[in-house]
């Protein structure tokens, strides 16, 4: 980047002839609209940046925006942005937290494109940076939502297993004659908050989604890695898996939606009949996505607790016939992730006869 401070009006003026076809659309839009040169010195604003900075035009022009309200973001943040738009020639697009003249925070979500030359160097930036202050007040509001209900998640189901597990070693320590039946229930208990410490985890993950790391992946490769996963877990339930041909590429984190067909998959086999257990998935593509299906041929789901079966420590009254046990969060975790990921869930159950889970997945890519 450039050393100097500013740029002078005769600098400034270089730029009118190729800045001025935009400026006349720019002026009618309320967001925040600026146009730079290529080391990032502030060509034209329109009203929408004295508004949303609290600046003038006069003190903007020639200015760079980190010398005024902006540099609050880690030095990453910059560095990733530049050599988006300067070296890579590429539009970028994230969220800046940045300081009004009168020294009050605003969140920006900031989308900067570059405008090339005949030759294929930057001519200038045009930059776009809607106020998303209410929303991150929301999302905040919501974290903290979180992080109680995670507190109230550990106070209550870490409890139980503890107390257990406490209680029959006093018992292991008082009785030598029942050793084998007290450590299996150790055991069981070890793995009942083996698998909550996992599931709590996975909660604390889905938390910060929307600042981990996404990418393109192959959802029918997954869902076939988790299937051959499931398979060694539960050797004795029949697994078929019916696909459209080709690849299905969907945009998200992909550990998060990855848990989403595991846990959905892992259920289907664990709640399925118990003498000749059969899972179906199947993916298939139309307009808006793609559709994932599982579906198994075991207890079903009451109809009066359907409603209740994405809620937090939810468990049938059935449950216990197929699977002793259990956290109660597994569906809970799935409906999280996909109304984070702004996925679709919905599922149709019949006592005795089984439940089949879908999942309405949009096919976003990377920009």
């Amino acid at each position: 980047m450039n050393s100097k401070k500013f740029l002078s009006p005769e600098e400034i003026k270089k730029y009118a002839k190729d800045i001025e076809p935009f400026k006349a659309g720019f002026d009618l839009i309320d967001d925040h609209v600026m146009i730079s040169d290529p080391d990032g010195f502030i060509l034209y604003a329109n009203k929408g940046v004295e508004k949303q900075t609290g600046f003038s035009a006069e003190e903007i022009l020639g200015r760079n925006p980190g010398d005024m309200w902006g540099g609050n973001m880690p030095r990453e943040f910059y560095e990733k942005m530049w050599d988006t738009i300067k070296n890579k020639k590429q539009p970028f697009a994230g969220e800046v937290l940045n300081k009004r003249k009168d020294g009050v925070e605003t969140w920006q979500e900031i989308r900067i494109s570059p405008v090339l030359d005949e030759q294929g160097n930057v001519k200038f930036f045009i930059g776009i940076e809607p106020n998303i202050t209410a929303r991150k007040k929301q999302e905040q509001e919501q974290q903290e939502k979180f992080r109680e209900e995670l507190i109230s998640i550990l106070g209550h189901q870490l409890r139980n297993p503890l107390t257990s597990i406490l209680w029959s070693l006093e018992l292991l320590i008082k009785e030598g004659g029942k050793q084998n039946e007290v450590l299996e229930e150790i055991r069981k208990r070890g793995k009942d908050m083996s698998a909550l410490i996992n599931d709590l985890l996975i909660l604390s993950r889905v938390e910060t989604t929307a600042r981990l790391e996404k990418e393109n992946f192959d959802l029918v490769a997954e869902t076939k890695a988790v299937i051959e996963k499931t398979k060694k877990q539960f050797p004795g339930i029949s697994f078929s898996f019916q696909k459209e041909d080709g690849r299905f590429e969907i945009f998200a984190n992909k550990t998060l939606a990855t848990q989403v067909f595991s846990n959905i998959i892992v259920n289907a086999a664990e709640y399925s009949d118990k003498t000749a257990g059969i899972v179906k998935i199947s993916l298939n593509e139309d307009a808006d996505g793609y559709l994932f299906s599982c579906g198994d041929n075991g207890i079903g789901i009451p109809k009066d607790e359907q409603p209740k079966i994405f809620s937090r420590f939810f468990r049938a009254s059935n449950a216990n016939y197929a699977k002793e046990g259990g956290t109660g969060l597994g569906l809970f975790i799935v409906k999280m992730i996909v109304d984070n990921f702004g996925w679709q869930i919905s599922f149709e159950s019949e006592v005795a006869k089984g439940t089949t889970f879908c999942v309405k997945i949009p096919a976003k890519k990377a920009s």
